[in-house]
């Protein structure tokens, strides 16, 4: 007696894949699996799909009373279950130990299905058992039927689309019914990735995701399917689409139901043709309280310290997908209490804040970073947030600006605090300046959290001891590594923390930049002042089992061979 896995999400192919099951089922006396996988919720939810509480459609339940009814009946039993489609269906097929799964290749059609992925393009990849898909075809009537594949490992789905439905795409205003543009957004918010990027790839353009830090491919496209989307992408950015051969950048203009999120799209030729960058931002994780970013208790209250000063020039840093910019709308949202005007120059800028005097770099304008900033100094302004410190220019007006009384944040990309100092000795800014009007530096990272769900504990090894004892600390009685599951899509991983290095103004480090004393000196005088290194705060994470041993490797103190997972 065999067991057969049928994945539905009730549409007509998938329907069609299930009668077929059910008649295998017939003939060898089996019994069938029927699973709908409800996605997690997100930001948008397809117009047709059948919820873990909806009752079932009218043709869905003549199916199953016609599996149970007379001399034909099938054992069958229906599950509907919150996941993600492929791992679900993946883990259900191992812990049931089916011997075959059935299903359609064509929930949906065209754009919308290539953009929320092939599930059973994965399915078949990745199943410990055997898998009959069933393609969609059109019958001469235009009835809907489906047809069994072959499959293979290397088996792929990659069809254009209708010509009509191809212009349509094109035509469609921005609506979450049928626009392809909005459905893979959505699907990246989903999973919580945070930027978003179509490349080409031969004839093909490839689609990845960045989750938690970490680039992880989504899906392939067709040339045709992959240009109507691009070409959308770019008539929602309002961007102009009759010039490929210059870099563009622009935000997404997005509808109310994602009014939480603001979009930013950069596109730019590449040797094959153009490439598109989509960075997602999220009201809610940009401008969050600093207790929520992972600052230790040291660590917050030199930042309460900070903001407290109410003048002098403040800076993060950190390199490029460190958490700058949530750290500094974390602090300037933490200012925003309605007496203070807050002004910014942003290149461009991150996210619309009505209760911020926002300017955008506009290079075809005139306006650039150095410019608007001198600008923005004429609107009275409380605090002025100046997006990065990029040259000589800026950073003489941001220091002025700081020394006039006003109160400045803005970033840089350095290692650490003290190399931070030496950057802006780099720019030509004395001495004596510096020690004045800097009034705090944060310099940070960020390292992926542990999955809650499936991280394993172990005694630490001699050498991931060594790590521990060769910055001072004490050794803990066990540390966790990252496992894997269903929740964290394999990764061992779910979202990340920062780790922070926070100066705040103190005499003797202050003393040293005014003395001129060269970085390691500096590097000296914030140590007396207790404060930690990027490395012991990111294994204090490791102790208290917030991280792994292996995702800090990368820090340039933490370096050991070998791992015990």
């Amino acid at each position: 007696m065999i067991k057969i896995l049928v994945p539905t999400d009730y549409s007509d192919c998938s329907l069609a894949a299930l009668k077929h099951a059910a008649s295998l089922a017939r003939e060898a006396n089996g019994s069938l699996l029927i699973v709908h996988v409800n996605e997690a919720p997100s930001a948008y939810v397809w117009p047709d799909a059948v919820r873990s509480d909806d009752p079932l459609p009218q043709n869905v339940m003549l199916l199953l009373q016609s599996l149970s009814d007379g001399e034909q009946q099938v054992r069958f039993e229906e599950r509907r279950v919150e996941g993600v489609a492929v791992p679900t269906i993946i883990s259900l097929a191992a812990e049931e130990q089916v011997d075959l799964i059935v299903m359609g290749t064509t929930g949906r059609t065209g754009l919308q299905r290539l953009l929320l992925g092939s599930v059973a393009e994965e399915v078949v990849r990745r199943a410990p058992c055997p898998v009959l898909t069933l393609r969609s075809s059109r019958k001469a009537g235009g009835e809907n039927g489906a047809t069994a594949d072959s499959v293979s490992e290397k088996w792929t789905i990659l069809e254009k689309p209708p010509a009509e439905q191809t212009e349509a795409a094109q035509l469609t205003p921005p609506d979450m019914r049928d626009n392809p543009t909005l459905a893979l957004i959505s699907r990246a918010i989903a999973v919580r990735a945070s930027d978003i990027h179509i490349d080409p790839v031969g004839r093909e353009f490839g689609v990845r995701f960045r989750i938690d830090g970490k680039l992880s491919n989504y899906c392939r496209l067709s040339h045709e399917v992959g240009h109507t989307l691009m070409t959308q992408l770019k008539l929602t950015a309002s961007l102009d689409i009759a010039d490929p051969f210059h870099p563009k950048e622009g935000r997404l203009h997005l509808p109310e139901s994602l009014r939480d999120y603001e979009v930013r799209i950069t596109a730019v030729p590449v040797l094959d043709g153009e490439a598109i960058s989509l960075r997602v931002l999220s009201r809610h994780r940009l401008m969050r309280p600093t207790q929520e970013l992972g600052l230790s208790p040291d660590g917050q209250a030199r930042i309460d310290q900070i903001l407290q000063h109410g003048e002098g020039l403040v800076l993060v840093t950190g390199p490029t997908g460190s958490g700058k910019t949530t750290t500094l709308y974390s602090m300037l949202h933490a200012l925003d209490d309605g007496t203070r005007n807050i002004v910014s120059i942003e290149d461009p800028v991150e996210y619309d804040v009505p209760t911020f005097r926002q300017i955008s770099v506009d290079l075809r304008h005139g306006t650039s970073m150095t410019s608007g900033l001198k600008t923005l100094l004429r609107l009275d302004p409380d605090v002025v947030f100046v997006g990065e410190i990029r040259d000589a220019e800026a950073g003489d007006t941001a220091m002025r600006a700081a020394s006039s009384g006003k109160y400045v944040f803005s970033s840089l990309h350095t290692r650490d605090v003290a190399s931070t100092v030496t950057a802006l000795r780099d720019l030509h800014i004395d001495n004596r300046s510096l020690a004045g009007n800097l009034v705090g530096i944060i310099s940070q990272r960020l390292i992926r959290r542990l999955c809650v769900e499936c991280n394993r504990s172990a005694v630490p090894t001699e050498q991931e001891a060594t790590v521990f004892r060769s910055l001072g600390m004490p050794v803990p009685a066990e540390i966790r590594h990252p496992v894997g599951c269903l929740r964290c899509r394999g990764t061992g991983y779910y979202d990340r923390i920062g780790v922070f290095e926070v100066v705040a103004h103190e005499p003797g480090i202050v003393q040293a930049i005014e003395n001129g004393k060269p970085e390691d000196e500096v590097r000296i005088a914030i140590r007396k002042h207790g404060v930690s290194t990027l490395e012991t705060e990111a294994l204090r994470n490791v102790a208290v089992g917030v991280t792994s041993l292996e995702e800090c490797r990368g820090m340039s103190a933490i370096q050991f061979e070998g791992s015990s997972s």
